[in-house]
């Protein structure tokens, strides 16, 4: 197999399920937006979950090193995941291009990548990329099966978890008004446990509402749980928020959108290359990363600096 066959092709991921429910049309439009600037591509409609991850190995191995993510943040996720997971090229050498057309979009607003497709395919012809930070976490997935799997914007546990776990069993599209209704819905359905926290040479015993772990800021339609996140410093922006009551949480919404959670009294933030995640009791943590429900701990996070290079707005 030769590398870098298709140097100058991009290979573009279309999740037909993302966002609007005008599917045939917003494909009709990013082909247009290609064939208008006579780019070389070639499209794959995604057929499920995971899908995406499959599809980018094989297209590496076949000599790709240009892609498109057209789709939301889980689209951009398994992208980066099948990035990340070949290890037949440097990923210095693969690019990724995002078309956000999902319902959050978080990873392409921290980037203000824009949300017209014709405006986004306008910064893929520039060619202007920049780096930014993976996150490694090992864990055990929901079969009971010991998995690595990467994120590129946000990872959350316990309560963050929970919700994505009951949105998921209900099949809704966690836009900002679902995601921020099923906060408070799911509240008093939750029950907080004791977990450790180990980073930064301290180990942290609480009984945690929530547990993040950012390299870029946003998540959850618009969030803003790791407002310290810079994704190009080779950290992990960590909140951790305390045993605070539901009344707490409630009054406290606000937060969410306006990068003061970590003012509040009972919510920590720190810096870390690592972290590792443990139940005190016998039920473990539940673990979702950039919005997809994956597994549960023990849970092992560590930072990969600059791992992966991606169009950028500037």
């Amino acid at each position: 197999m030769e590398k870098y066959l298709y140097k100058d092709l991009w290979f573009c991921i279309f999740n037909p399920i993302a966002g609007r429910a005008d599917h045939d049309s917003i494909r009709q439009e990013i082909e247009a937006n290609f064939d208008k600037h006579n780019m070389e591509y070639a499209l794959y409609a995604t057929a499920c979950k995971g899908d995406a991850t499959k599809i980018v190995e094989e297209k590496i191995l076949e000599g790709y090193t240009n892609f498109v993510a057209a789709g939301g943040d889980g689209t951009v996720h398994e992208v980066v995941n099948g990035i990340m997971k070949q290890d037949f090229v440097n990923t210095e050498e693969i690019t990724l291009a995002v078309i956000p057309i999902g319902t959050g979009n978080d990873w392409a607003k921290h980037h203000n990548i824009p949300l017209s497709i014709n405006e986004s395919v306008a910064f893929i012809l520039k060619g202007n990329t920049s780096k930014q930070d993976i996150g490694k976490v090992d864990f055990i997935d929901l079969e009971d099966n010991p998995k690595t799997e990467y994120f590129n914007n946000v990872a959350g546990m316990a309560y963050d978890a929970f919700v994505v776990k009951k949105l998921e069993e209900r099949k809704s599209k966690p836009n900002k008004f679902v995601y921020i209704f099923s906060v408070l819905f799911y509240l008093f359905q939750f029950r907080k446990q004791l977990t450790k926290v180990e980073l930064n040479d301290l180990t942290l015993k609480d009984k945690y509402y929530t547990i993040n772990a950012g390299i870029c800021k946003y998540s959850g339609g618009g969030m803003s749980l790791v407002p310290h996140a810079k994704h190009d410093d080779g950290l992990f922006a960590i909140t951790l928020a305390g045993n605070i009551s539901k009344l707490d949480v409630v009054l406290n919404t606000w937060r969410f959108y306006n990068d003061s959670i970590t003012m509040h009294p009972k919510i920590d933030a720190y810096f870390s290359k690592s972290m590792k995640v443990d139940s005190e009791t016998e039920y473990p943590v539940l673990l979702e990363l950039d919005g997809e429900l994956v597994g549960k701990t023990p849970a092992d996070f560590n930072i990969m600096p600059s791992a992966l290079k991606f169009i950028s707005a500037t």
